[in-house]
């Protein structure tokens, strides 16, 4: 029988229950190629995809995104990235730059098997877009697979592989048009050598791996107007093709590339707070700069019963420079809190720099781990008169602080994070900055 007479057939076997919009012709051909035009097995495999789609929901995926995408999308760079020559939606993935170790930290297998799931709809749905646009059938991708930075880390992602290649091979048949691996090092042969098991020979024949540079295969299949600037294209995402400022420069700088490699300094830096107290969804996190500072404005809440400060924070990045000031309530903005960063050094006057702990008398105290700063009560109101900040703690290089501060008089508090000494690590600070009304 020819592919028409295998169709009709097929349909023919088609129960009420078995009938869906997601089973076009196009989609029931590719269940038919699938199993060599055997009728009996592509319905089985056909009903038994429609199954797993209805009680997984599959249809409703693109419109309801996993809950973890936007974390994955913080440890693998990847992007749908416009249509090949053929009209089939590309899709570019870092592999090599995966770290598997920080990756597994976030996202289990099932995680990582939803977002997939995703990814294929998604692509799915581009497909339809291509074939109403051209007006023929297009239900095959084109995907491009960077391996440069692989290493034997990559160890850790041969369960998903495999379980994608099985995912992909029963509800996913003849959906891969074509794979592009560029940028392979020799420990790819060792790991192409696990993973060809998996791989059903018809999509194996659909794999091309480009040795040297890939520009010119890339190039024949793909418009340069839809190729990343960083594989030999035009485009650096310009949505698609070059920038207004790429224009006038003859190289592709990193900032600019289509797909660029995720920085994932912060995301193994949370990864250090896991287990402890500052491990929590009451904990904020604040990166500091090299060579900046970060100020954190915490607001008094009630004028006429007062306001008590609390802190509580930790930095696993060695030490930051951390200070504490008092701010008269007609300086504030207004807001509970503020957030703001500068390259420009900090300038302290003499008065400033000296030390809390320097003034006598106690009549608003602030309690550090368990030393206590004594202020000196006519010398803060001297202060607030005339609208001047009035240092609490600090400067002091430390790695974690916790105290309390409770104003005499209505006020913001002011929190100071400083890294300006450091010139090369940036530092990512776990805080509670809190202000409650007194009774």
């Amino acid at each position: 029988m020819n592919e028409g007479e295998c169709l009709l057939k097929l349909k023919s076997l088609l129960e009420e229950q078995d009938k869906d919009s997601w089973g076009t012709d196009v989609t029931l051909k590719r269940f038919l190629k699938a199993r060599e035009y055997d009728v009996e097995k592509a319905y089985k495999m056909y009903t038994n995809c429609l199954k797993w789609r209805r009680e997984n929901e599959i249809d409703k995926i693109v419109d309801n995104p996993p809950a973890k995408l936007e974390t994955y999308k913080k440890l693998v760079a990847s992007k749908h990235h416009g249509f090949d020559k053929l009209g089939r939606p590309i899709y570019v993935e870092r592999v090599g730059q995966i770290h598997y170790p920080t990756l597994n930290e976030y996202l289990t297998l099932d995680d990582l098997m939803d977002i997939h799931v995703y990814h294929m709809e998604l692509s799915a749905k581009m497909c339809a877009e291509s074939s109403k646009k051209l007006g023929k059938d297009v239900h095959q991708g084109c995907h491009i697979v960077d391996l440069a930075g692989m290493s034997m880390h990559h160890r850790h992602g041969l369960a998903f592989i495999q379980r994608c290649a099985k995912v992909d091979e029963a509800y996913y048949p003849e959906t891969m048009g074509k794979l592009y691996i560029i940028n392979a090092p020799r420990i790819f042969g060792f790991f192409w050598g696990i993973c060809k098991a998996w791989v059903h020979p018809n999509t194996q024949r659909k794999i091309e791996v480009i040795s040297g540079e890939p520009e010119n295969e890339l190039r024949k299949a793909i418009p340069l107007h839809f190729l990343p600037v960083e594989f030999g294209g035009k485009c650096n995402c310009g949505k698609f093709g070059p920038t207004e400022e790429s224009k006038s420069t003859s190289q592709g700088k990193a900032s600019s590339l289509c797909v660029p490699p995720c920085n994932l300094t912060e995301m193994k830096e949370q990864l250090k707070y896991v287990g402890d107290e500052y491990d929590s969804l009451t904990h904020m996190s604040l990166q500091v700069k090299a060579g900046t500072y970060q100020e954190v404005v915490v607001e008094g809440i009630d004028e006429k019963k007062g306001t008590h400060f609390s802190w509580n924070w930790k930095t696993v990045s060695k030490n930051i420079e951390f200070a504490v000031y008092c701010i008269p309530r007609s300086r504030s903005d207004g807001q509970s809190s503020e957030l703001r960063s500068s390259n420009v050094p900090r300038s302290h006057s003499a008065e400033e720099k000296r030390p809390a702990e320097e003034l006598s008398r106690a009549h608003a105290t602030g309690h550090c781990e368990e030393k206590k700063s004594e202020i000196h009560f006519g010398q803060f109101f001297e202060e607030f008169k005339m609208g001047k900040e009035f240092r609490i703690f600090g400067p002091q290089k430390m790695d974690k602080h916790k105290g309390i501060f409770r104003p005499p008089v209505h006020c913001a508090v002011r929190f100071e994070f400083s890294n300006q000494y450091s010139w090369l690590t940036s530092k990512t600070i776990r805080h509670k900055l809190h202000a409650t009304c007194r009774t």
